[in-house]
């Protein structure tokens, strides 16, 4: 099949390596008008680097990352452990996949160097104006008519198409929260006090605390070991103006959000040169991706946008270019499209909204007032480090990690086309 991916944002670009590795041509039409390597670290979870690892990205990719030994989360005020959680170990052993941290930029050069080299086809200044779903087509600014077999919308939290899919408007809705994003080279706090784990090993530390937090891990730069802050608060306490998404900040700005925090936090925000802010949103979760042409559908953050407190953004956008290109794979046929597409929205749409609900919840678990209910809470973590069954803190949840994590797209796959009867169909096709 002729398919056209409309953006190259993470999952995009791994839709259209997914379904390049399943011999169909794939195009790739970006906004912008060449691609510009920003943002900071993410996080890449053992579900979504299980699914890199399938496709082949690992290779561009694995000389930038590092794997965090824990997850420590601390107190706001003075930084004392309140409960450690492995990582490295249970993702290598019980969810047979690394969990990386890896710069953005670097993910993202990685995944367009591996589409080039199946021969993905990528066009720059194509910012899509219109779509006729039916057809299926894409209009650009320029006036230009795409026309495919299959389109797939993976143009992001502000989607053009999302409301053509859907039927009806869905705009992003505001959490009441923005993050201030940070990097730094860890040799700028070489050799001040009470900073050297931070900057020497790898893991996830965690402050929680009133209406935010503050994440720290490090990352893998080309010239120098990079020290990654991410600083999630309310709105009413950074300086976010109303209709602005996106803007650079200032290093005062972060200390006066997050005034009174462990003292470190200051010591390591006055190395800062630059800070960017974003405001943070949400998709309501809804029943359905494809258009009912069979023609058109949604991936990524266009279908689900959610909150970061669980770091599954884009994992959940690999998962679903790793449904949809095993499934495409299985039927290569566009008169199957229809029935494919039912089927990546029954795999795809319940796991992301439950997803997000755990990523809502971790929001209020991480940033409750400090009280009673802060307190038990606090008591509770430190009597129960590590992994546990039934454990209050969602990131030591036995349960919740081994469904998040322990989530094989492949096997979930092959195990309904099984249940369905699908299966078989394929095999005789093939």
């Amino acid at each position: 099949m002729h398919i056209i991916v409309i953006g190259s944002g993470l999952a995009g670009l791994t839709a259209a390596i997914s379904l390049a590795k399943s011999g169909h041509r794939v195009q790739v039409l970006e906004s912008a008008p060449k691609i510009t390597y920003i943002g900071a670290g993410i996080q890449v979870s053992p579900n979504s680097s299980r699914i890199l690892r399938h496709l082949g990205v690992d290779k561009f990719i694995e000389q930038y990352c590092t794997e965090p030994v824990d997850h420590r989360m601390l107190r706001w005020q003075d930084g004392k452990m309140l409960v450690q959680c492995p990582l490295k170990e249970p993702a290598r052993k019980e969810y047979g996949s690394p969990y990386w941290h890896i710069h953005r930029a670097d993910l993202h050069r990685g995944l367009l160097e591996c589409a080039e080299s199946l021969g993905v086809e990528s066009f720059f200044d194509c910012r899509v104006v219109d779509a006729d779903p039916a057809l299926p087509s894409v209009t650009t600014k320029d006036g230009k008519q795409w026309t495919a077999d299959l389109i797939i919308a993976s143009d992001g939290l502000h989607s053009t198409c999302r409301h053509i899919v859907l039927g009806r408007s869905s705009p992003p809705i505001p959490t009441g929260q923005m993050a201030y994003r940070v990097t730094l080279p860890a040799s700028r706090l070489k050799g001040i006090e009470g900073l050297n784990d931070l900057i020497t090993i790898p893991g996830n530390v965690h402050w929680i605390g009133p209406k935010g937090t503050i994440l720290s891990y490090l990352l893998e730069g080309i010239n120098d070991t990079l020290v990654n802050l991410v600083f999630t608060c309310d709105v009413e306490l950074g300086t976010m103006e109303d209709g602005v998404n996106q803007k650079n900040g200032t290093p005062d700005e972060v200390l006066k959000a997050f005034q009174g925090w462990d003292p470190r936090i200051g010591t390591i925000v006055q190395h800062v040169d630059s800070v960017l802010e974003w405001r943070l949103y949400i998709h309501d979760s809804v029943d359905h991706w494809a258009h009912p042409s069979g023609r058109f559908c949604l991936i990524g953050d266009s279908a689900h946008a959610m909150t970061p407190y669980l770091a599954q953004g884009a994992a959940m956008g690999i998962e679903d270019a790793a449904i949809l290109g095993g499934l495409l794979e299985a039927f290569p046929d566009a008169k199957d499209l229809e029935e494919s597409l039912a089927v990546y929205e029954k795999l795809r749409v319940g796991r992301t909204s439950m997803v997000a609900a755990a990523s809502i919840d971790s929001r209020w678990f991480t940033q409750m007032e400090d009280g009673p209910e802060q307190e038990r809470r606090d008591e509770y973590l430190l009597s129960h480090p590590g992994i546990w069954p039934n454990h209050i803190n969602i990131r030591s949840r036995k349960e919740f990690l081994d469904e998040l994590f322990g989530y094989d797209a492949y096997a979930a796959l092959e195990d309904e086309l099984k249940a369905t009867g699908l299966n078989d169909r394929a095999r005789k096709r093939m």
